[in-house]
């Protein structure tokens, strides 16, 4: 019995973690980063719209499962999910869609790691662990939402926040906040590049001449500043 116990304690505390690793492995050993990818989704253009077209809702909710998914088990650059958002569904919905999906997934990772790390684990005074810590104690909603703002990769942010312990509903809430401004944007980018692809053309580099994409890099430069306006505006200058 203290065997299974203990069996049962450890498949309880490392169980997310483990099964996200193996995951990862399926997902990348049988290739379906090449399936999920631009170049896959290119392939497969047309019969993808024409389902979309014919499945309007189920389209969505399989999307949005994908992406969920995706965000959970911690793919690398999973934000860009949100381009073939865009692309199926339209700037906003896909947008919004994206936004939801990224949201959801997030908090699994997250709980994921804040299952599995030991909070009581100990750091070294006037380290870079600690001083990271001690940001996220202090102010954990503003250190997040400034933390979604800047050009991370997104598991880290999942991650970092479950190892320090943040309160789930605080992290739900500010990372919310912090994705909105991404999600939305790579979701016009997607829009834009389906214009292109439903009048027959191929994306070259004309592709980033168009008046909608400029607009979408110059609201790129704004949100990779809004970290520092942020800061700026912080009362806490010891975040």
């Amino acid at each position: 019995m203290p065997a299974f116990h203990a069996t049962h304690k450890f498949l309880r505390r490392f169980g997310p973690i483990v099964f996200i690793a193996l995951a990862l492995l399926v997902f990348y050993g049988l290739g379906f980063d090449d399936y999920l990818g631009a170049r896959g989704f290119g392939e497969h253009y047309d019969s993808i719209m024409s389902w979309r077209a014919d499945h309007p809702v189920l389209s969505a909710l399989v999307f949005t499962g994908i992406y969920i998914g995706i965000v959970a088990i911690s793919v690398p650059a999973s934000l860009w999910m949100s381009l073939p958002g865009g692309l199926l569904f339209g700037w906003f919905l896909g947008g919004l869609l994206s936004w939801g999906a990224a949201l959801l997934g997030a908090i699994l990772a997250f709980l994921a790691a804040r299952t599995a790390i030991d909070p009581s684990t100990p750091a070294k005074a006037g380290s870079r662990y600690a001083r990271f810590k001690t940001g996220f104690e202090r102010n954990a909603f503003s250190y997040i939402i400034i933390l979604r703002l800047m050009p991370l990769p997104f598991f880290v942010v999942n991650m970092a926040a479950g190892a320090f312990h943040v309160k789930t509903r605080v992290f739900a809430a500010a990372s919310a906040i912090g994705l909105i401004p991404a999600s939305f944007l790579f979701a016009a980018l997607g829009e834009t590049a389906g214009d292109i692809l439903r009048k027959g053309e191929t994306l070259d580099m004309s592709f980033f001449a168009q008046p909608k994409i400029m607009a979408v890099f110059v609201g790129f430069a704004l949100l990779a500043l809004l970290p520092f306006i942020v800061r700026y505006y912080q009362k806490d200058k010891n975040l």
